[in-house]
């Protein structure tokens, strides 16, 4: 596994790397550089393999140090358990922002290999991990990474758990309507089939698990037909991919609820 370094962490996402506060926010604000989170981080050996900063249309070039950012970390010593779970890896992913509209947010995240795709767990499931700049300490962050670190076993095992549980053909539609109905809500027609639809081998399967890569990789990934009525017209177009950082882990975190109530 190549890892990042402090170069390509910067070039990636500028903004982990800010020095100062934005010059709107109050004295009460206490900047903490994203930087000391991940020196944090590297000293309890989770490694940055993915650093990415919030984008649109509309930036202006004196908010790009303060935008939002996320970065994604991953342990050598969990790596064993990855031959558990089909090539999926544990991951901690943090999200930030300098601009005051963001703390620190901490979340268990899944790489899976076969796709280069990188899944969010719901908070509902193991816990939910954020620290105010407000008086943030290192130990807050230390604690932090050590509650993540014992739920991760616990993750793998839910993963173990969605790959033994099988789909029928109904259930997978039905999971497939439902994950859109909660990504856009009432009125939007989508393709399941093509929601649904195989794209590599490694995918082939109907268990849970497979289910709700192939779903997930689709709603993120974008390029569904889709249709809309207004009033006597149906506007058919393709979903874009999701490139919010917000946006992106609300869906991943959706799905993963929405995967874990076919368990039950």
């Amino acid at each position: 596994m190549n890892y990042l370094n402090s170069e390509q962490i910067k070039e990636a996402c500028p903004s982990a790397f800010t020095q100062g506060q934005s010059t709107h926010l109050s004295k009460v604000y206490n900047h903490i550089p994203t930087t000391t989170v991940i020196d944090i981080l590297e000293e309890h050996n989770w490694k940055p393999v993915q650093a990415l900063q919030g984008r649109s249309r509309r930036d202006s070039t004196h908010l790009r140090p303060f935008k939002k950012h996320i970065l994604r970390f991953r342990n050598p010593e969990f790596d064993s358990l990855s031959e558990q779970i089909n090539d999926t890896f544990p991951e901690v992913i943090v999200t930030n922002s300098h601009d005051g509209k963001s703390s620190f947010r901490f979340h268990i995240g899944l790489f899976r290999l076969v796709c280069s795709n990188g899944m969010v767990i719901a908070d509902k499931s193991f816990g939910k991990y954020t620290i105010l700049h407000k008086g943030l300490k290192s130990f807050d962050i230390v604690d932090t990474i050590g509650d993540i670190t014992r739920n991760i076993p616990h993750v793998v095992g839910r993963v173990q758990d969605m790959m033994s549980h099988q789909l029928e053909l109904s259930q997978r539609k039905q999971f497939g309507m439902d994950a859109v109905e909660k990504r856009w809500g009432d009125g939007r027609e989508v393709d399941i089939d093509q929601l649904l639809s195989i794209n590599r081998n490694a995918d082939s399967s109907n268990d849970l698990w497979t289910v709700y890569n192939r779903v997930q990789e689709k709603l993120i990934g974008g390029g569904l037909n889709t249709s809309i009525k207004h009033g006597d017209k149906v506007i058919h177009n393709k979903t874009r991919k999701v490139n919010s950082i917000d946006e992106n882990i609300r869906i991943n975190k959706m799905l993963w609820e929405l995967a874990e109530s076919y368990l039950n």
